[in-house]
C-alpha cells in the first residue's frame, strides 16, 4: 500500500497559542475524507468514550488538526483518551493514507487532537505529537518482521557511525523565559493561562526501525543487499522471513553464508558491532554534563546547554544496531536520557509558553478575552511542569516554577472575575441610566421625578463599584460625571414639584378650615384661615405641575377672603355699635336692640330716644337728605355718629324704628345722609 505525505510546518489552529478563539475549522478537509470515515469505521469498532464516534479532520497551515467531540461532561482523565486517540491514529493513517505525494519528503508530521464538548465554543484539551512516515513502514511491515527485524541501509559514510553531538534539533530550541517580575497593575494582579494540553509526544515516539540516519537523508544511496529475500521499503531493503542477525551467530551455516554476503559486511560497519563501544562512555559524559547543568537553579542558557548534551548523547547511541552486544546496555540508556529530554523539554516548553503569557499582560487593563487567553497560557504551561518526573534532575526546579505559575494563574483568574464584574456593572449602571432618562421624561407627577432620582443614583452607584485598572474603568468615570449632572437636574426639578405640592396641600387644608369656621360665624378664624390659603396656593412654584391647578385654587380662595373679611369687619362694627346703643339707652325704660340682615341694619329706639330725633329732622335737601337741627341731646348724637360711622365700616344701610316699630329715617352711605324712605 502507497502512503502519500505532504511536508506540514508546525503552527497552531486559529491563534498563536493553540486554541482557535472564535470557531473551529471544517470538520474535514479536501483530501482528508477517507482518514475522517476511517476513524468513523475505527471508533465504532472500538469505542473509546460514549458519544465520541469519530475525530474531524483538517488541515491549518502545515499542521494535521483532528476533533473529537462528545457531549456533557468533560473527561475526568482527559490524558489517557487523548493517548488512545493518537494511538487510534497511528493505526488508521496507515490504512486510510494522507493527501499529496510530496508529503513523501517529509521527515515529520506535526499533529494535534483536540477534545471538545459539543455544546461548547472551546476545547477544554488537547495533545501534540510527531508522526513519522517510518511509523507507517513499521506497522505495514510488522507481519512481515518481529521485534528483531533487520533492515540494512547500504554505502553510508563512514561519518554516519559519529553522531555530532551539537545536532541541528539542538540548536534550534527556544529560549528559557524569564517569568519573574510579571507586571502587576493597579489591582496587584499578574498574568494567566489557558486550558491544559497534554505533554508532547515528540520525546516520547518509540524508535522504530526505519529510524537510523539513511532515512533521515534524502540524498543517501542505498544498495540491495546480495541474495534473495529482500524486498525494498522506501531507501530501506528489509529481509523477508529471517531472524535477527544475533540470532544467527549461533548458526554456523547461516553464518559462513552472512560472512561472503555484503550485507554482514555492512553489519560489521555498524557501531558498537565489534569490541568495545565507546560511544556508552561518550554518551554518559554527555549526560553527566547535562546533570551537572540542571542542578541547583539553572538560567535560560543552562536549560539550553543541557538540552544540546542529552540530545548528543542519544544521537550516539541511536545507531547501535539491534545485532551489536551492546544493543540492550543502549537501550537502557537510551530509555533515560530520552526521558531525561522530555522532562527539560517540558520545562523549556512551559517556559515558552510562561514568556508568551506574561509578555500578553504587559500594559494592563486588557478585554475579558485577552486575559482568558493568558490564564490558558499558564495552565498550558503548568501541565508542562506536572510532566517532569519526580526522579528528573530538573523536577526541583520545575517545582519552582510551577509554584510561581499557579501563583500567576490565581492572580489572572481573580484578574479575569475583577474584568466580568466590571463589565457586569457597567453594563447593568448603563441600563439603568436609559430607565432613568424615560424616567424623567415621562415624568408627570411628584412621584415620577423621585422615581427618576433614584434611578440616577442607582445608575452613580452601579459606575461607582468599577476599580480602578479595569477595561472600562475610564469609561465609567467619564459617565459617572454625565449621570452625575442628570441627577442635579432631577433633584432640583424634584424638590421643586415637592415644594409645590406641599403648599398645594396646605392651601386645600387651610380652605376647608375657613370654611368650617364660617359655617360657625367665627369670621375672624374663617378669615385667617383664608389668608393661609392664599398665602399658599401662591408659594406654588411656577412650571410645576401644579402651577396651573394653584391659579384655580387662587380665583376661588381671593374671594372667599374679600368676603371674610368684610363680614369680619361687619361683626366688629355692629359689636361696636351695639356696645354703644347698650351705653346710650341704659337708662331708657326701653332697651335699644341692633338686628341685621343681609339688605341693611335695623336700629329698634326707646321712645325717649325716637321721638326727639323724628322732632329734629331739617326738611330734605335736594338730594332727598336731610339733617338735624341743634337742639338735639348729647345722647341723640352720640347715636347719630356711630349711627353714620357703622353704615360706612359695613357698607349697609342703617334703618332707624321706635319701640312701637314705626320708621324714624333711613342713613344711606352712598348718599352720605339720612333719608325718610
Amino acid at each position: 500500500m502507497l502512503v502519500s505525505f505532504k511536508l506540514w510546518s508546525v503552527t497552531a489552529w486559529g491563534d498563536i497559542h493553540g486554541y482557535p478563539m472564535t470557531s473551529l475549522l471544517p470538520p474535514t478537509h479536501t483530501g482528508l475524507e477517507p482518514l475522517h470515515q476511517a476513524f468513523t469505521h475505527y471508533l465504532g469498532a472500538h469505542p473509546l468514550h460514549p458519544g465520541l464516534t469519530t475525530l474531524d479532520c483538517s488541515e491549518r497551515l502545515g499542521r494535521l488538526l483532528l476533533l473529537g467531540q462528545h457531549s456533557d461532561p468533560e473527561v475526568d482523565d482527559p490524558k489517557g483518551l487523548l493517548q488512545e486517540l493518537e494511538a487510534a491514529f497511528r493505526h488508521v493513517v496507515v490504512m486510510a493514507g494522507l493527501p499529496e505525494a510530496d508529503w513523501a519528503m517529509a521527515q515529520s508530521i506535526s499533529v494535534r487532537i483536540y477534545l471538545k464538548l459539543k455544546a461548547a465554543a472551546q476545547p477544554y484539551a488537547m495533545h501534540t505529537f510527531t508522526w513519522q512516515p517510518e511509523d507507517a513502514a513499521r506497522v505495514l511491515f510488522a507481519p512481515e518482521l518481529d521485534d528483531a527485524a533487520t533492515v540494512t541501509e547500504l554505502d553510508q559514510p563512514d561519518s554516519l557511525d559519529q553522531a555530532d553531538p551539537k545536532s541541528p534539533e539542538s540548536d534550534a530550541q527556544p529560549g528559557v523565559v524569564d517569568e519573574s517580575g510579571l507586571p502587576e497593575d493597579d489591582l496587584g494582579y499578574g498574568p494567566e493561562n489557558l486550558s491544559a494540553e497534554t505533554p508532547s509526544a515528540e520525546a516520547s515516539s518509540p524508535v522504530t526501525p526505519f529510524s537510523d540516519a539513511a532515512l533521515a537523508r534524502p540524498d543517501a544511496v542505498v544498495q540491495p543487499p546480495d541474495g534473495p529475500g529482500w524486498i525494498s521499503r522506501g531507501q530501506a531493503w528489509v529481509g523477508t522471513g529471517l531472524r535477527s542477525l544475533r540470532d544467527y551467530w549461533s548458526y554456523g551455516v547461516a553464518g559462513l553464508i552472512l560472512v561472503g554476503s555484503g550485507a554482514f559486511a555492512y553489519a560489521l560497519s555498524r557501531p558498537c558491532v565489534l569490541g568495545s563501544c565507546d560511544r556508552i562512555d561518550q554518551a554518559t559524559e554527555f549526560y553527566d554534563g547535562a546533570q551537572g547543568t540542571l542542578a541547583g537553579l539553572p538560567t535560560g542558557d543552562d536549560l539550553a546547554m543541557a538540552q544540546t548534551d542529552l540530545q548528543a548523547a542519544i544521537d550516539l547511541l541511536e545507531p547501535v544496531p539491534v545485532w551489536s552486544s551492546h544493543y540492550d546496555a543502549v537501550q537502557v540508556d537510551l530509555q533515560r536520557y530520552r526521558g531525561s529530554i522530555a522532562s527539560l523539554d517540558a520545562v523549556i516548553q512551559a517556559q515558552t509558553l510562561a514568556r508568551e503569557a506574561a509578555n500578553l499582560s504587559q500594559n494592563p487593563p486588557h478585554p475579558v478575552e485577552r486575559w482568558v487567553n493568558i490564564h490558558l497560557l499558564w495552565q498550558q504551561a503548568m501541565g508542562r511542569l506536572e510532566t517532569v518526573s519526580a526522579d528528573s534532575t530538573a523536577f526541583d526546579y520545575s517545582q519552582q516554577k510551577l509554584r510561581e505559575y499557579r501563583a500567576n494563574y490565581s492572580a489572572i483568574g481573580r484578574r479575569i472575575v475583577a474584568e466580568e464584574e466590571a463589565e457586569a456593572n457597567f453594563n447593568t449602571a448603563l441600563q439603568t441610566g436609559t430607565l432613568a432618562q424615560q424616567r424623567m421624561e415621562t415624568a408627570n407627577s411628584l412621584a415620577g421625578w423621585q422615581l427618576a432620582s433614584k434611578e440616577w443614583q442607582a445608575a452613580i452607584n452601579g459606575l461607582s463599584l468599577i476599580p480602578q485598572g479595569t477595561m472600562v474603568y475610564s469609561e465609567a468615570q467619564a459617565q459617572i460625571q454625565d449621570y452625575r449632572q442628570q441627577l442635579s437636574r432631577v433633584t432640583n426639578r424634584a424638590t421643586l414639584e415637592e415644594a409645590g405640592a406641599h403648599n398645594y396641600h396646605q392651601a386645600v387644608q387651610a380652605a376647608r378650615a375657613a370654611a368650617a369656621y364660617e359655617a360657625k360665624n367665627q369670621w375672624t378664624l374663617a378669615a385667617t384661615q383664608w389668608r393661609q390659603a392664599v398665602a399658599s396656593a401662591q408659594q406654588i412654584p411656577a412650571d410645576t405641575i401644579l402651577t396651573e391647578e394653584g391659579a384655580v385654587l387662587l380665583e376661588t380662595y381671593q374671594p372667599a377672603l374679600n368676603n371674610a373679611e368684610n363680614r369680619l369687619r361687619s361683626a366688629v362694627a355692629l359689636q361696636v355699635l351695639t356696645t354703644s346703643l347698650a351705653q346710650i339707652c341704659q337708662s331708657s325704660a326701653t332697651p335699644c336692640t341692633v338686628r341685621e340682615d343681609p339688605s341693611q341694619i335695623q336700629v329698634i329706639l326707646s321712645s325717649q330716644l325716637a321721638e326727639p330725633l323724628r322732632q329734629s329732622i331739617t326738611p330734605p335737601a335736594a338730594d332727598g337728605t336731610f339733617a338735624f337741627t341743634n337742639q338735639l341731646s348729647p345722647n341723640v348724637k352720640q347715636l347719630i355718629e356711630q349711627i353714620i360711622t357703622t353704615s360706612h365700616q359695613v357698607d349697609r344701610q342703617v334703618a332707624i324704628y321706635d319701640a312701637q316699630g314705626s320708621f324714624v329715617a333711613r342713613y344711606r352711605p352712598d348718599l352720605g345722609g339720612f333719608i325718610k324712605n
